[in-house]
């Protein structure tokens, strides 16, 4: 799905229902009951059950609280407490244009911010992380119906502005696998593709970041025609991932463990079939005139 189409709003969010599963596996875990859990935490078991329905608020707080109650290791509390924190706080996103990110994608948006790893699979188009900002244009402005040209920028804005967890202090770890037809779809024309390609060259140079080509004459491959992303955020069993599938006009979310795994195999499958990183980067170099620069 992308910046600016329409999109039903999802309620409770999707970081508030992970934050709530995180809580209920930690109750289960440790074999307390709700009721016995709002008792040592000193509140109602009304509110115990608003906070694993993911009922907003869910306060840094509580969850503190609640780990403090379990007896939860410090680094894996941390995490749930700081991913509290950012569900809280206004964003960079705050400031977008309204309309510039459908509902969906704000939630995506939001957890891309807080992930620690993404796996991703593009069949014919550049992963939003990686497109130059006239890419991104050329993508947004195909839309039909067309979108208001202000609405337009804002959102190649807030694309340009997710790439940042790229480079930033704990930058996101990205494995990404694309066919070989995205290099040679020509977006936006001719010169926009080959500054597209240089960039891809240096953003592959980057230590987290994987990015692997399917070449064209790999022949059938695992999750043909269905891209697909799963955001990691801190490699525990208790700290769950998300997938995300594209669809047109809306994005579906995969927050069940058993709903992923299909799509975390598909991932396996198609590494085996894609070039290294090293092959991918020179079949991208060899290509004609790949500029490098945005």
């Amino acid at each position: 799905m992308a910046e600016g189409q329409a999109a039903e709003p999802t309620s409770p969010s999707v970081r508030l229902r992970r934050i709530a599963r995180v809580l209920r596996e930690w109750r289960s875990r440790t074999e307390f009951t709700q009721d016995g859990a709002a008792s040592r935490a000193g509140w109602s078991r009304a509110k115990q059950s608003r906070l694993e329905a993911a009922t907003p608020p869910i306060r840094p707080a509580d969850v503190m609280t609640l780990a403090l109650v379990y007896d939860i290791p410090e680094a894996e509390r941390e995490a749930l407490f700081n991913s509290a924190q950012s569900a809280q706080a206004p964003g960079w996103w705050g400031s977008v244009e309204q309309g510039a990110l459908a509902a969906d994608v704000l939630d995506y948006v939001q957890l891309e911010a807080e992930a620690t790893g993404l796996r991703t699979f593009k069949v014919d188009l550049v992963p939003g992380l990686f497109q130059s900002r006239d890419y991104a244009a050329a993508v947004a402005r195909a839309f039909v119906p067309s979108f208001p040209e202000e609405i337009t920028r804002s959102g190649v804005e807030a694309r340009i502005q997710r790439q940042s967890r790229l480079v930033d202090q704990n930058p996101l770890r990205v494995e990404a696998i694309i066919t070989e037809a995205v290099l040679h779809l020509e977006v936006g024309g001719p010169e926009v593709m080959r500054r597209q390609r240089g960039r891809l060259l240096e953003l592959a140079a980057l230590p987290n970041v994987e990015l692997r080509v399917i070449p064209a004459d790999a022949g059938a491959y695992a999750s043909m025609g269905v891209p697909f992303n799963i955001l990691s955020f801190n490699g525990t069993p208790t700290d769950p991932d998300v997938g995300y599938v594209e669809l047109l006009g809306r994005g579906v979310y995969l927050e069940r463990s058993e709903d992923i795994e299909p799509y975390s195999l598909a991932f396996g499958g198609l590494r085996n079939v894609a070039l290294s990183t090293e092959d991918t980067s020179a079949l991208i170099s060899a290509l004609p005139h790949t500029k490098m620069g945005t």
